[in-house]
């Protein structure tokens, strides 16, 4: 523990080794008899990386002062410990033995690090220290995040794990309109795809299934990575039937992922609602030094089609000055609401008027059904673990 933080240390560390404990039980076998956790508590920080034998986590250092704080850094160290098995052992062929001079590229980080973050929210949950009605929403939240980023009707899981070295970290104001984050799309393909092999094994097996095979057909027996093929052979072996068109439309293409099937085999439904009952612009705004600039436009929203433009200063809002009212013009108006805007652009003024439309983000709530069947209980049994 490196720096000033104030935290209960026994219990951090208890807690600690129940987390790991719990990783552990997802492939089954360790290869280490030692692992380091490398903490580095700093004014402000977020974030990981994973080595062959430990992992460096940056966090803040009034992480542990509050619930939601410790349960993020139990989150952040189940993922970077998760990733002694997936990427350090169990990994696509393209991430190592590296090429230093070079980068290198795979369709797969969707598995190595969305898939991570799935495991990393289900093992604090299998762990006890989330429960199964916190873990369902914070998957709601994140089909969410998915589903109302424009981008992810553009860009596949796969073409962004691709793109990591020329996307990924060189994000611009048009990135939510063109890209998805293969974290976010890998860790709801995770949930999809856990949910249909227990289904399609009647809840006898699911996704740790599948990491266990690719650790001793793969790590232990070959010695190697596995190819995108490979995976998809290993899913089709655990489960029985293979689900190459699964793969197909929604990991290599964009199809919107059948949320609502698969957690109907855990006796779930998915509940969706509008997430903004009042019209919007589609577009966000920012003051900077006195200037209010536009930050964001949505694609296909109505600052989208109208022609406003990020970076665009506006300079009044139908006819008056941006001010506190007038900004409630801009994010609170009824459907069909009329908005005149003056805006200079590259140092010219220019006229826009723009209509509202209803807003398409929608709200994701996942909640048991009223009578779940003997096969239901026996899915979710297996995805989540025993009631606790």
């Amino acid at each position: 523990m490196y720096g000033t933080y104030q935290a209960d240390e026994a219990k951090l560390v208890a807690d600690l080794k129940k987390v790991c404990e719990e990783a552990h039980r997802v492939v089954g076998q360790n290869p280490l008899d030692r692992y380091l956790f490398i903490v580095h508590n700093l004014e402000r920080g977020g974030g990981g990386l994973e080595h062959l034998n430990s992992t460096t986590l940056e966090v803040g250092r009034t992480t542990y002062n509050t619930e939601a704080g410790y349960k993020s850094f139990l989150n952040l160290a189940a993922h970077e410990y998760f990733h002694l098995w997936n990427v350090k052992r169990i990994r696509p062929v393209a991430l190592g033995p590296f090429n230093y001079d070079q980068e290198n590229y795979t369709h797969m980080l969707w598995v190595s690090e969305g898939i991570t973050s799935y495991y990393a929210a289900l093992i604090n949950e299998r762990a006890g220290y989330s429960s199964r009605d916190e873990y369902l929403n914070k998957l709601g939240e994140s089909i969410a995040g998915v589903e109302n980023t424009p981008g992810n009707k553009v860009q596949s899981a796969a073409e962004s794990s691709f793109d990591a070295w020329i996307k990924q970290y060189r994000p611009n104001e048009n990135s939510r309109n063109s890209q998805i984050d293969y974290y976010s799309k890998g860790e709801v393909i995770g949930a999809v795809l856990d949910l249909n092999i227990a289904e399609a094994t009647k809840g006898e097996k699911h996704l740790d299934d599948v990491f266990r095979l690719l650790y001793d057909t793969y790590y232990k027996k070959a010695g190697r990575g596995f190819t995108d093929k490979e995976f998809q052979d290993a899913v089709a072996t655990v489960a029985g039937r293979r689900y190459d068109e699964f793969f197909q439309n929604s990991v290599y293409g964009t199809k919107t992922l059948d949320y609502a099937t698969a957690l109907g085999y855990a006796g779930l439904a998915l509940n969706v609602s509008p997430l903004n009952p009042n019209g919007t612009l589609g577009a966000a705004f920012s003051n900077r030094t006195g200037r209010l600039l536009v930050a964001a436009v949505k694609r296909d929203g109505a600052a989208w089609t109208g022609g406003l433009n990020v970076n665009d200063e506006v300079l009044l809002i139908n006819g008056a000055a941006p001010g506190d009212e007038t900004m409630k013009q801009l994010v609170n108006s009824p459907v069909g609401t009329e908005i005149k805007l003056q805006v200079r652009r590259d140092g010219l003024p220019r006229e826009i008027t723009l209509k509202t439309i209803a807003d398409t983000d929608r709200k994701y709530q996942i909640q048991p059904v009223a009578s779940p069947t003997a096969a239901q209980q026996r899915v979710l049994a297996r995805w989540l673990g025993p009631t606790k």
